[in-house]
């Protein structure tokens, strides 16, 4: 075979896998429909049955499942699909989870060391803070009850709760009303109580939070943004609640320059991988 014919054979599609469907179980037709929509979308039915080798019909019932959770959507005046919210949120967080933990490092380490106490990074999972990354300060009283991969509910703690301040009001209520049943540990968390420390961190810019989830212990939290503005992620502080009443305003101040500073780092253009710039030169 000539060079042209391997060039030519190399752009052929690969063969449809017809008369293969009957092999797929559900949750390998529901990943065949959204790598097809992620591929190339907005597609009719047709065109996304055809291209996993689905009939219409199981298509069209995964296709409905898929927009009640939100990973699909149907385009508006248009007999068309394409990938919903939840599919983009959680593309955006795989890209950006493991970024924004070695960019935080650097702030974490700065605040535990400057307040001896321990600095935490959160992002959101659904209606949990899921922490990242923490480093811990020198003093003898330390937060130990939140490890690296810890989860609990947003608005459980300061940094959990910078999470959804600045969310719409209708998607926080929403939040409240389904968190409320796991907080029978921490009695002191009530909807007013979310609500109120919600009002005066939209006023200051951070949240704090003292003897709420631990009798003796508190934080204070600021929001970490992107460059559209979105919160994507929330630095905080956690010490004992005396600590931090005393230090609020300083702790704040604090939280506030460092989340700025990882803002700044998450804008930057990703750094050419040496290893690759290596064999490139070569």
């Amino acid at each position: 075979m000539n060079t042209h014919a391997v060039a030519r054979a190399s752009r052929k599609k690969p063969p449809a896998m017809l008369g293969q469907s009957d092999k797929f179980n559900a949750i390998q037709k529901v990943c065949a429909i959204l790598r097809v929509l992620a591929q190339n979308s907005p597609l009719r039915l047709t065109e996304i049955a055809d291209a996993t080798s689905l009939n219409k019909a199981t298509t069209l019932r995964i296709l409905g499942s898929l927009i009640e959770e939100g990973f699909v959507s149907r385009v508006a005046g248009a007999k068309t699909y394409e990938l919903g919210q939840e599919a983009r949120v959680m593309a955006v967080g795989a890209r950006r989870t493991v970024d924004i933990a070695e960019l935080a490092q650097p702030s974490l380490l700065r605040l535990s060391e400057k307040s001896a106490d321990t600095a935490m990074l959160s992002v959101r999972s659904g209606v949990e803070a899921l922490y990242l990354a923490r480093a811990v300060g020198s003093h003898p009283l330390q937060v130990n009850y939140l490890q690296i991969g810890s989860r609990r509910p947003l608005g459980v703690g300061a940094g959990s709760l910078a999470l959804i301040v600045w969310l719409p009001d209708t998607e926080i209520d929403a939040i409240i009303e389904v968190i409320m049943p796991r907080l029978v540990k921490s009695p002191r968390i009530t909807p007013k109580y979310l609500r109120e420390r919600i009002v005066a961190a939209r006023k200051h810019g951070h949240t704090v939070l003292t003897d709420a989830a631990y009798p003796g212990m508190g934080g204070v939290g600021v929001p970490i943004r992107d460059d559209t503005g979105q919160v994507v992620a929330a630095l905080s502080v956690g010490a004992s609640s005396d600590r931090i009443r005393r230090r609020e305003a300083e702790l704040a101040d604090m939280l506030k320059k460092e989340a700025l500073i990882v803002s700044r780092a998450m804008a930057q253009p990703p750094k050419p991988n040496l290893a690759k710039a290596i064999i490139k030169a070569s």
